[in-house]
This record gives C-alpha cells, structure tokens and sequence, in this order.
C-alpha cells in the first residue's frame, strides 16, 4: 500500500486522522510524512518515526527539527508525533556509523535540519479552521495529500523568505484585507469604576465588514459565555473559542512579525511610569538595554531602588506598563548571554502577548468577537495558544443530536 495506508496499518486510525499530510521540497532534500497536530501530542516520545531513503534512523537532528518546529504550540512537556520520509542523495549520508545502521551522519547536518523544521512549520503554521471548512464543503479530500498541500500553497504563498509567510484571498472567502488590527479595535471604556469589569467599545468603521452571506470557517458570533467563551454559528455547527487565548496568540504572532523585520515599534509614555525595584532588576534592565529597546520598551534607573517605564510597546500601549515590565525583567534574568537570543526573545514576547491580550470577564459586542474570529482564520498557529493549549474547538450538528438523542 502507499505510505498513508501503512502508516493507517501502524498507527491507527486515530493517528491519521490528527495528522497532517507533509510533503516539502527543499534544495536536494524531499519531506514527505504526517505531523501529528499538536493535540495529539503525547507524554512520552514513543510515536516518533523517521526514514531516510527507506531506511528507518534515529536521528538527533532530524528529532531537533521537529521539536523546534512544534517548540510554539505544544503544551508544557509534550512530545509531538510524527512520520517523516526523508530523501536525499545518498551520496550525502553516511549509513555506515552504526553497526544496526539505526544511526546515520550527514554531510550537512544543517541542510536536513533547515528542511525538516520548515516543512513541519509549514503545515503548523495554517489555520485549520480553513482547511477544515473546505474539508466539509468538498474543497479538499481529507488525507488526499496533493489537494491539501494545493489549499496550503492556495492559503499561504511559499515564495517569500521564511518564515514570513502572507495570508492570501482563498476561495472560502477569506478576505485578509478586510480584517483589521484587532488590537487596536479594543480600549477601556471611559469613566468605568474600577469595581466593575470594563466593557470594550470600538469604532464601527474601523470593523472589517461582515458578510452575512459568507462561509467563515469560524462562523459568526451569536453569544458570550461566562465573559470566557465566544460561541460562534459555522456551516459545521457550533464553535467553541476561549477569547483571551485565541486574541493572545494573535498579539504573540504580530510581535514575532514585528521583532523579525526589525525592532517592535513603541510608544514614549506621557508620564513615566516608576516603580521601587529589586537590585536584580535595576541590574537586568542596565544589562540589558539594548534587548529591551528592539522589544520596545524602555527602562531607565530613576534612583538606585527605582526603575522609570519611560516607553512600551505601541501594540500593549493600553496595559499595565509597570506589570508588563516586571515581567519582561524576569524572563531576561532567567536568561544568560550564551542562550540563543531569538529563543530568548520569543519566550518574552509570550510574556508580553498575555499582558497584551483580552483578558476574562471582559464583556465583547458581537461586531468585536466576530472581529477576533476573523483574525483567527488569518494568523498562524492560531489553534493554539502561546502555551500549546487549544484556541477553539468544533462540535458538529451530528455531535449535538447525539447528545438530546435526536433521531433515535
């Protein structure tokens, strides 16, 4: 049978059916396979398959690659699941360093890592919430792996350099440049007494225009649950959205974007924000400077035992400037000079996307979480939190008549 059948064989059905289909060409190496999503993830590292040129290999790099790949969406230690089809001139792998030959050596280990980790990427990076629509309206088979990676290229276009990768205007409808920044949608309402939870008001012009003839792959918003949930009509049936972790994925996603063209943008404060500091943190923000400018902020020893918040980032502009810095301050303690500073920075920026983010018990208007929905189905990785935790789920009409036993 072909690779999806045995692996089917294996693995079972459950495997196959969170997985999805890699198939990535890089250079002189192919990735073929099935990355399991990230809810399928398990505690130990004991569905994790790779093959090069048919040959079954434990290998650390390729291992390292799909772990980095999955390092943003997996919650706390889980281990991802995968089969990966590596194939390259055997003329570049030496098969030879083992005596089982369960261990081969690369003559560019770096080549191998770069293609694993993009592929994985790649297919992590797509909302399924659009792979999923066009899966129920018959856009695209499920397991058909040529029509899959055809709606991957359809919704993200490859050409660019990685990892910046572009929503594009898809056949399901999905209008990338209606969609407006939702942070800057939201803002404490005025004159609100700080015993009651603010609402958020936002400009009718400013929201993207809602067609209630379209199929949006996360449906339109008919209510609010608990101040936590958004509960969203689809053509599937009803979908389930934990707000505060969906909208601090998608500030996470800007931040990284903003970070990698160059520095996040900031926005100097009317009126310093100043706090009694620890001598640890008056020594982190002198030592660290230069890293707390590119990520926006600006902090300056106001005494000895005080600290002046004197710049934020624009997108957290309307947060806590005080907290926010604290936090930052700690997560750079934790990290010494010789720790890869991308990594570093990715883990402060989650910091800084969960202070960024609508909090719970915040009440939304209808035109605001369809607002929210909207940007989910065009920022990657927006099924899962920063955390690895999910962002949403779907319960299908045939779901809810089996729970009141309709047509039984």
């Amino acid at each position: 049978g072909d690779a999806k059948q045995r692996v089917q064989d294996v693995l079972g059905d459950d495997f196959i059916e969170a997985a999805l289909t890699v198939d990535h060409m890089e250079g002189a190496v192919r990735v073929t396979g099935f990355a399991g999503l990230p809810d399928a993830a398990r505690s130990r590292a004991d569905q994790q398959y790779a093959y090069v040129n048919g040959r079954f290999v434990r290998d650390k790099v390729i291992q390292h690659a799909a772990r980095s790949a999955y390092e943003d969406v997996l919650h706390g230690g889980r281990q991802p699941v995968y089969v990966f089809f590596v194939q390259i001139d055997p003329a570049r792998v030496d098969v030879n360093v083992h005596p089982t030959k369960i261990e081969v050596r690369f003559r560019d280990g770096r080549e191998i890592h770069q293609a694993v980790r993009r592929a994985v990427h790649g297919v992590l990076a797509a909302p399924r919430s659009a792979m999923q629509a066009a899966q129920s309206s018959g856009e695209v088979q499920t397991g058909d792996a040529l029509s899959q990676n055809r709606f991957n290229n359809d919704i993200f276009k490859r050409n660019q350099p990685f990892p910046v990768i572009h929503p594009a205007q898809s056949a399901i409808n999905l209008v990338a440049n209606e969609v407006r920044d939702i942070a800057q949608l939201w803002s404490p309402a005025p004159s609100v007494s700080s015993e009651v939870n603010p609402t958020f008001i936002v400009t009718p012009s400013a929201l993207p225009t809602f067609d209630e003839s379209a199929t949006w792959p996360l449906g339109k918003a008919i209510a609010q649950l608990h101040g936590i949930y958004i509960l969203a009509q689809n053509a599937q049936g009803l979908v389930i959205v934990d707000m505060h972790a969906a909208h601090e994925r998608i500030v996470y996603e800007r931040l990284k974007n903003q970070i990698d063209s160059a520095r996040i943008s900031s926005q100097p404060l009317l009126i310093p924000a100043t706090f009694s500091a620890t001598p640890t943190e008056v020594a982190t923000a002198e030592a660290h400077e230069q890293t707390l400018t590119k990520l926006g902020l600006e902090i300056t020893a106001f005494s000895a035992k005080t600290l002046a918040v004197r710049a934020v980032p624009t997108t957290l502009a309307k947060g806590d400037a005080v907290e926010l810095s604290r936090s930052v301050l700690a997560e750079l303690a934790q990290h010494d000079a010789s720790r890869v500073i991308e990594r570093a920075q990715h883990e402060i920026l989650a910091t800084m996307a969960c202070h960024g983010a609508v909090r719970a018990n915040r009440s939304l208007t209808l035109e605001e979480m369809n607002a929210l929905l909207r940007q989910m189905e065009t920022t990657e990785r927006s099924d899962q939190c920063n955390h690895g935790r999910p962002t949403w789920r779907q319960i299908s009409i045939k779901e809810l008549d089996a729970l009141f036993l309709r047509g039984r």
